[in-house]
């Protein structure tokens, strides 16, 4: 009779090939790296095929481990949506939701209620909150849904429009008091620009006119990769810079920055994105609706 097969060997292994990583298979799974090498050797011994490359700098899957990766993603589905239908026909919200965000939207009002909503209403579901700016893999990363700024291109995710967000030109009156009022966005390169270093069109700013897109370069006075921290510096008079709604909603209100150049700024979008499935499990459909809720309230954001 042939040994049967270790699940928990798999699991690991299944957790080192998702991540690209024995530390965050470690984090995952509760376990400590020298468990999850110990599970990876025990593997590949009773496999008799090296499955991982190790180099000092990153893992590399052999031909063997990609095809036993392939196969790891289609059991590990199954498992997940039998418990899926089991909580289903409870209608119990509970294991683990992995929730990726760029971290600008840790200043998102709106989200931090949605997510402390989550908590309070479902004790059994363990909230795991990833900031990362780049949307990635989703499926190999583990990640549930995602926040995504934008609109998504890859069109083999499924995707729920949040809303819109306004993107703003701020400066504070103290600072416009002695640079001056710039009234067009060409007059931007006569001022102290505060810069996101992550800005998708380089060292230019993107404005429209007759809607019509068009950019403006400007030489950064200072470039950072926190928003927040650009309109902190506006706030303080350093220059000018650009921002979404969110961010700066409370200091346009209470006068400490001015929104500039209104007729020229555009609109981006929030989306929620998550992996095709053929039923979106309880869990994320849940956290959809929690979130779409805050947004408007209305029965149509309802997903079942």
């Amino acid at each position: 009779m042939k040994p049967s097969f270790n699940l928990n060997l798999l699991s690991s292994f299944y957790a080192v090939a998702r991540h690209g990583s024995f530390a965050a298979a470690a984090d995952e799974l509760c376990l400590t790296h020298s468990v999850i090498s110990k599970h990876i050797k025990q593997l590949e011994t009773s496999l008799q095929s090296q499955l991982i490359i190790r180099t000092t700098r990153a893992l590399e899957l052999t031909e063997e481990g990609e095809f036993l990766y392939s196969k790891c993603q289609s059991i590990f589905n199954e498992v997940l949506q039998v418990k899926d239908f089991i909580d289903e026909k409870k209608r119990v919200v509970s294991g683990r939701l992995v929730i990726k965000m760029p971290s600008i939207l840790k200043h998102d009002d709106g989200i931090a209620k949605s997510l402390e909503f989550m908590h309070l209403t479902y004790p059994g579901l363990m909230l795991d909150i990833v900031f990362d700016d780049n949307l990635g893999d989703l499926v190999k990363e583990g990640v549930d849904i995602a926040f995504r700024i934008g609109k998504l291109e890859d069109s083999s995710y499924l995707c729920r429009k949040v809303r819109d967000i306004d993107t703003y030109v701020v400066a504070s009156p103290e600072y416009l008091k002695v640079a001056g009022t710039p009234l067009h966005p060409n007059e931007l390169t006569q001022h102290k620009c505060l810069h996101y270093s992550h800005c998708l069109t380089g060292l230019n700013w993107s404005f429209k006119q007759n809607g019509e897109q068009f950019n403006v370069p400007i030489t950064p006075a200072l470039s950072s990769m926190s928003e927040s921290m650009l309109a902190q510096y506006a706030c303080k008079g350093f220059g000018v810079t650009t921002t979404l709604d969110f961010v700066t909603a409370k200091d346009i209100e209470s006068a400490r920055l001015v929104s500039l150049l209104k007729d020229f700024t555009w609109k981006t979008e929030l989306y929620l994105v998550f992996p095709y499935a053929a039923v979106v499990p309880l869990k994320t459909r849940s956290f959809i609706n929690s979130i779409l809720s805050t947004r408007d309230n209305s029965p149509e954001s309802n997903l079942g």
